[in-house]
């Protein structure tokens, strides 16, 4: 396959000497672009101890899952994104660059549960052809950090095959760019996952770990499997909806904001903090944006209008050692202080507190609104369509409301959304069951 034309104002491996070599620059300048080149990252172990050496520099991995807000994540002391694919990306490394940012590109590689035949030749190649186009696209780009190879791939499908897949792909990486490592990214580690990465993937560098409510444990559990490689968190940060508990209509328990806070923290102190600089690389927080999955809330460390969660204050206090200046507000939890949501019937009111403050004492504004429980029984973070509230009025009164049952029967959420006005906010939902009101 032919290199794929490189778009960016960086290195392309040409070397240029001589008076040319003097203009270049002043050239490059006066199209608003300065010379740049390929950065060099190593995995270097020592004594079981693995470090990132990024052009020759220790680089230990403050990062997130998402491509929104960059400028806000770098001054919050973030430093590497990770994306999921790495096609269209060229823009996104040249912001990130601008911002002082590294990424591990994604290189997307289709899912069985998706369609893809992986016994079928044709099919295999085509995958392989395009992580070879993608690797010659990018790898020369300074803000490039890594390679993630697939996300989740043996989910719905053999892993046996995707091992397969995922070193024949990581094989074209090692080859076309031997100046970054690579990385498989698995769905947690199950009985058995990483070790057989260790032994059957020999092109895969270090592994990434996709894991919510077990990654306290990790390091434990890595090795009980004998996995003795390095690695980093790949999504991380909450409870999974699979992992929080159910309502008896099967509905899962979303945890509040700050709830969602105190776990992240804990878990940070627990399994990440305590292994840098030893086997873990870092993390990647998930998710820097937001995006509908069980709700819209659930795992984005912003909300759509763009305001922070506590989550954020904490892990930029973790990665810094400061604490933010300008805090989120912190929600608990709603109360149902009139009705049972196991049971609401229709026209009956029902009275509602949501438990929230302010860190720095700001004056909170409060929304309410009613959402249909989503249906989607997606995996791994297919997507979902979003769900709009229904047009009933919530009447407030400071951080207590009022709302008469809709004409509808099913499962619901009642959400709220505390906003301090200076960009921070917090969430908490609370599910409930409507039934015909018998009169």
């Amino acid at each position: 396959m032919r290199d794929t034309p490189r778009r960016n104002c960086y290195s392309s491996g040409m070397k240029i000497t001589g008076f040319i070599a003097t203009l270049l620059p002043i050239v490059l300048g006066s199209f608003g672009c300065a010379a740049q080149h390929s950065s060099r990252v190593q995995l270097v172990e020592e004594s079981g101890r693995f470090t990132l050496m990024a052009d020759g520099q220790p680089f230990t991995i403050k990062g997130v899952g998402g491509v929104d807000e960059l400028e806000m994540f770098a001054q919050y002391g973030g430093n590497t994104i990770r994306t999921w694919d790495a096609e269209g990306i060229d823009e996104l490394l040249d912001q990130a660059h601008a911002q002082g940012i590294r990424v591990v590109a994604g290189i997307w590689l289709e899912h069985e549960r998706h369609g893809l035949d992986y016994d079928d030749p044709k099919q295999r190649q085509e995958q392989l052809d395009r992580v070879e186009m993608l690797v010659k696209e990018h790898r020369d780009h300074p803000a490039l950090l890594a390679w993630g190879i697939g996300n989740e791939l043996e989910l719905g499908g053999d892993f046996d095959t995707a091992l397969r897949q995922i070193n024949d792909a990581a094989a074209i990486v090692k080859q076309l760019d031997p100046q970054h490592p690579r990385m498989a990214v698995i769905a947690e580690i199950g009985d058995d996952k990483a070790i057989r990465i260790q032994k059957e993937c020999p092109d895969i560098d270090f592994i990434g770990i996709n894991s919510y409510g077990g990654l306290g444990s990790i390091k434990d559990r890595l090795n009980e499997q004998g996995y003795t490689g390095a690695w980093a968190a790949t999504e991380w940060g909450v409870l999974g909806h699979w992992e929080s508990g159910n309502t008896p209509w099967g509905a899962p328990y979303e945890p509040s904001s700050g709830a969602k806070a105190d776990f992240l923290r804990d878990v940070y102190t627990q399994a990440i903090e305590p292994n840098l600089g030893k086997t873990c690389l870092g993390s990647f927080a998930f998710l820097w944006g937001h995006k509908q999955e069980k709700t819209a809330t659930w795992y984005g460390l912003l909300l759509p209008s763009g305001e922070k969660t506590e989550r954020v204050d904490v892990l930029s206090t973790m990665w810094t050692g400061n604490v933010p200046e300008q805090l989120a507000p912190r929600v608990e939890r709603i109360e149902m202080l009139k009705g049972n949501p196991m049971g609401l019937r229709v026209a009956e009111e029902i009275s509602l507190r949501v438990l929230a403050h302010d860190p720095d004492n700001d004056e909170l504004d409060i929304e309410w609104s009613l959402i249909p429980e989503s249906n989607a029984q997606s995996m791994g973070g297919d997507f979902e369509d979003s769900i709009q509230p229904l047009p009933v009025e919530f009447k407030t009164d400071g951080q207590d409301a009022t709302i008469v049952i809709p004409n509808r029967t099913g499962a619901f959420r009642i959400f709220v959304t505390v906003r301090d006005g200076r960009g921070g906010a917090g969430t908490a939902n609370l599910p409930i069951y409507i039934v015909e009101n018998d009169a």
